[in-house]
């Protein structure tokens, strides 16, 4: 074992020496070193690639899309593509979960680093807890990426990146009022020049909930309260050929549960008049360094840090039998990342990428139980150490088929050792006799292994009576996908229209199995997606966009023949953008599902279908000095539907009725220099 960690050092150690062994040449300096462009995606190699030219499907969320619907949860923006399943028990700060093509085995990436904690109980990401004021860019790329992305990226990846400043000082603030005692503060500072860039964001949103349950009514013990704080700083050295970067992000987060036990309701549900509560607390940093020798050669280093603090409380209520009766659970979490790439621009139509990351994963915890005055304790820990040393080949041949392959060696301390290759290409060409038209065919295919959790392979817990069993047993989930698809444009891509086919087939599939009074994550022998996916893009002008995504997903768990978890079968979404003057911006968001499974088992539970409809404007009122003051308004669920995406035993968990958010957003620049 050790001598399989020394070969990949060796490789890195290799690797950065050559940076010094290319002769420089001289560069186009950037007013801004690593500035992301609209059209390019960054997470399939950690540099660009044109998004026109990519043979994996890809959507990309811009500043301008993020800036334009004003909404702080990143969840909403994502429920918005193709392939994409939003999942949450109701509202504001209720744990969520994403999945992609039917599986919520998505990678997620916050400016080149994991953050999926490993206390986690599937491999995700709640992203209840990011705010996306402080967010650029989403960049979502489905489908298998177990070599770009690593491990638990069968389903696709999700890369996020974090603001940062431009241009001389300025200023933003925020307040926002809404329905159900909701309010948003926010305050953030920035700015860059050629040689440094700083931006600083503190976020507070709070809520009173407005969960309903189809037999409670309201909840009205279900707040949230979220603290975020987000720093990003970067400086440019070595001629500005470099750049050194550090992107910290603090939140913290307390959520009332709501809920809890009692037999006089059904199925043991009752609203507790005390509450019940759980906490949450992230602190993430990466520290990172970008050089570009040379226009043939350039590299890139990251250190990351990720830790997770969560505790769940669950008190006796008044009218419990069991006056003594009451639970905790407290889980510890930490992620250390390394992680280097290196880019050979080995001919103007070939690059070559190859680099080395390293993780390794700490957990602990511990629950306690009290009934009938007599406690009940249990703790756990455990870890894992992951190295990876991975290639990727990209050829561009006469600009018009795109090529990308290459291959993942994973080797992980509890599963051994694994290759994940991964292939794609584009074939992108002028549409026969139409001016202005283009047609790309593209497709990809891949392997990618899914490894358990350490809360799955580790977590005793009991709560209030039920019981989590651990696994140690568990074995590696192995998936491989592939997908085709069409891609055409009209009239200089002011009309494009997108069509794909996909289909996963998974190997030892983890899934929990519900017990009376106990759950534990077992594997399948077998499971499988597949599907279709729509998309109709219309940007006829700078005034009006329109996007509209269909997916079709049919999911099956081989051993009941079941649909697989929180996958609906039908999804459309659409969302319009409308500037009818510069000082006006409004949108429309509809969304359509169709009902889906609480999980795979025989005659599971489903929660029906909904439509969702939401519009917002922002009105610039007037600007004065370098002060522009706007005016936001936003109204979610504009139908009123009853919109539940969660289900235990016979009670339906309801996501508020119509609800609005309202509020004043002022923006400070200083005038800038005569020499800028």
């Amino acid at each position: 074992m050790k001598n399989k960690r020394i070969i990949p050092l060796i490789l890195v150690l290799f690797m950065q020496s050559a940076a010094f062994a290319i002769q420089e040449q001289e560069l186009e300096k950037k007013t801004l070193y690593g500035e992301l462009k609209e059209k390019e995606v960054y997470a399939l190699r950690n540099y660009a690639e044109d998004i026109a030219t990519s043979g994996a499907s890809v959507d990309i969320i811009t500043s301008d899309d993020i800036k334009k619907q004003g909404s702080p949860i990143i969840a909403e923006l994502l429920n918005q593509t193709a392939g994409i399943t939003v999942q949450t028990e109701s509202t504001l700060g209720s744990p969520t979960s994403i999945r992609m093509r039917g599986t919520d085995r998505v990678r997620f990436t916050l400016d080149g680093v994991r953050i999926d904690r490993p206390s986690m109980t599937t491999p995700g990401i709640e992203l209840q807890y990011l705010m996306s004021d402080d967010i650029e860019r989403i960049e979502v790329i489905r489908g298998p990426q177990g070599n770009a992305g690593g491990v638990n990226a069968s389903g696709g990846l999700i890369a996020l990146q974090t603001r940062r400043g431009r241009g001389p000082l300025s200023f933003e603030m925020g307040s926002d009022i809404g329905g159900y005692g909701t309010f948003k503060e926010r305050f953030a500072i920035m700015g860059g020049d050629n040689k440094k860039d700083y931006y600083m964001g503190v976020t507070w949103l709070k809520t009173d909930g407005g969960m309903h349950t189809s037999n409670l009514n309201h909840i009205y013990n279900n707040d949230y309260n979220n603290l975020n704080v987000v720093t990003n700083t970067g400086f440019r050295v070595l001629d500005e050929k470099a750049e050194i970067r550090n992107v910290f992000r603090f939140s913290r987060a307390r959520k009332d549960i709501g809920i809890g036990f009692h037999n006089d309701y059904p199925y043991g549900i009752y609203q507790s008049p005390d509450g019940n509560y759980g906490t949450n607390i992230d602190i993430f940093d990466v520290l990172s360094f970008d050089h570009t020798p040379n226009k043939n050669y350039n590299y890139n280093t990251k250190f990351g840090i990720y830790h997770n603090t969560s505790n769940n409380y669950i008190f006796p209520d008044k009218i419990n039998t069991d006056p003594t009766m009451e639970s905790l659970s407290e889980i510890g979490s930490t992620r250390l990342n390394f992680t280097t790439q290196h880019n050979y621009n080995y001919r103007e139509w070939n690059t070559i990428s190859i680099g080395y990351n390293l993780e390794t994963e700490f957990i602990d915890s511990r629950s306690s139980v009290v009934n009938f005055g007599l406690r009940e304790t249990n703790n756990f820990t455990g870890n894992t150490i992951q190295n990876d040393v991975f290639i990727n080949d990209s050829i561009n041949i006469k600009d018009k088929l795109f090529i990308r392959g290459g291959a993942r060696l994973v080797n992980n301390s509890a599963f051994g050792t694994y290759v994940l290759p991964n292939a794609s290409a584009a074939l992108v060409l002028p549409t026969f006799k139409i001016k202005g038209a283009k047609t790309k065919f593209r497709g990809s295919w891949g392997y990618s292994v899914n490894t358990p959790t350490l809360y799955q392979r580790f977590a005793r817990m009991r709560l209030m009576g039920y019981e989590m069993i651990p696994n140690p047993n568990l074995d590696a989930e192995r998936m491989t996908g592939w997908d085709v698809g069409i891609e055409q444009s009209f009239f200089d891509d002011k009309l494009k229209l997108d069509f794909g086919y996909f289909n996963n087939k998974y190997k030892d599939y983890i899934n929990f199995e519900y017990g009376m009074s106990s759950y534990m994550y077992t594997n399948i022998d077998s499971a499988r997606t597949q599907g279709y996916e729509a998309r109709l893009t219309w940007e006829p002008n700078e005034k009006i966009k329109t996007v509209i995504n269909y997916t079709y997903t049919d999911s099956e768990d081989r051993a009941t023949g079941q649909d697989l978890a929180a996958c609906p079968q039908n999804r459309l979404n659409t969302t319009i953008y409308w500037t009818p003057i510069p000082r006006i911006n409004t949108y429309i968001t509809a969304e359509a599902a169709s009902s889906r499974a609480m999980s795979s088992a025989k005659g599971a539970d489903r929660t029906p279908g909904y439509v969702d409809v939401r519009i917002g404007t922002n009105i610039k009122l007037f600007s004065i000095k370098g002060v522009q003051v706007f005016l936001k308004a936003m109204v979610y669920n504009l139908l009123d539907q009853k919109i539940s995406m969660y289900k235990s035993g016979n009670v339906l968990y309801y996501a508020p009725g119509i609800q609005f958010m309202t509020g004043i957003f002022v923006k400070y620049n200083l005038p800038e220099k005569e020499d800028l």
